[in-house]
């Protein structure tokens, strides 16, 4: 009898054993290429006398209707999608990305934020902190 139980107790950590292994090695998940964002006008570190504009360069990989631009800069808060974006695709495939804010700001820090994405559910946010004298 005791044999009996060692038996299927060795046959349930077996198939125990079996089934982490298989759910361990699937390579059934897919990779995700986030969408990078370079070239930031203005440059972060710089002291500016006004900002009124910005541009960036977004990486060919980039859904170019999927782009989003948060301004915020003290009282001042802006939101861009893509349809209110200058978005012009260079021949390397990258996407220069232009926008004018409604009002220039004059003194403090701004933040700059852009979100995209390459895919669905591949998304990624980038931005920089700017100084106005």
């Amino acid at each position: 009898m005791k044999n009996h139980y060692l038996t299927i107790i060795g046959a349930v950590l077996s198939l125990q054993v079996d089934a982490v292994y298989a759910y361990g090695s699937s390579s059934s998940s897919s990779s995700c290429d986030k969408p990078s964002f370079s070239e930031f006008q203005p440059a972060a570190n710089k002291y500016l006398q006004s900002f009124s504009e910005f541009s960036f360069v977004a990486s060919s990989n980039t859904t170019p209707s999927s782009i989003t631009v948060n301004i915020s800069a003290g009282p001042l808060k802006e939101h861009f999608d893509a349809k209110q974006l200058n978005i012009t695709p260079q021949n390397s495939g990258r996407l220069v990305v232009k926008g004018k804010l409604s009002r220039p700001f004059q003194h403090g820090f701004a933040r700059i934020s852009v979100t995209a994405h390459s895919k669905p559910g591949c998304e990624k946010t980038d931005g920089q902190l700017i100084r106005v004298q």
